[in-house]
């Protein structure tokens, strides 16, 4: 069986400034859940302009980019957002050179950042991959 993410594609081209809200919940038993901004609008992108994973068996989040099927270095630091079986919100937020990433919506609790390497404009969609239980919103929020 093939594993399909679910995917959103953007409505309009993402400038600074705007950000992209992600609710949902996180499966009981999750081992991983990813989150990719691609320049492809296709279930397997060749370009991923930011790699957001977490990883539940070693506590870790994964920062990444993949540059025509490329995967470069990551960066990789302590889980602090979520634990398997939880509700979530991620509000990505586009800065002038990084995505800034922050849990909830109202409070915004800062958790990480990540320098990317394309250009913000060319992201086409944004997809939920692994253990995800359900997604209940994605809001796109435009400067």
């Amino acid at each position: 069986m093939t594993v399909r993410p679910f995917m959103a594609i953007l409505p309009k081209e993402t400038q600074i400034g705007d950000e992209i809200i992600l609710k949902g919940k996180i499966k009981d038993n999750a081992q991983i859940f990813s989150v990719n901004f691609t320049l492809d609008c296709c279930p397997n992108p060749l370009n991923i302009a930011y790699h957001f994973k977490t990883n539940f068996v070693n506590n870790l989040v994964t920062h990444n980019y993949k540059t025509v099927g490329i995967w470069n270095e990551e960066t990789v630091e302590e889980n602090t957002w979520i634990q398997p079986g939880q509700e979530f919100c991620l509000t990505f937020h586009f800065d002038d050179s990084e995505f800034f990433v922050y849990s909830d919506d109202e409070d915004r609790c800062f958790l990480y950042r990540f320098g990317y390497k394309f250009d913000i404009g060319d992201i086409k969609a944004v997809q939920l991959w692994d253990d995800v239980d359900y997604v209940k919103e994605i809001i796109f929020r435009y400067k």
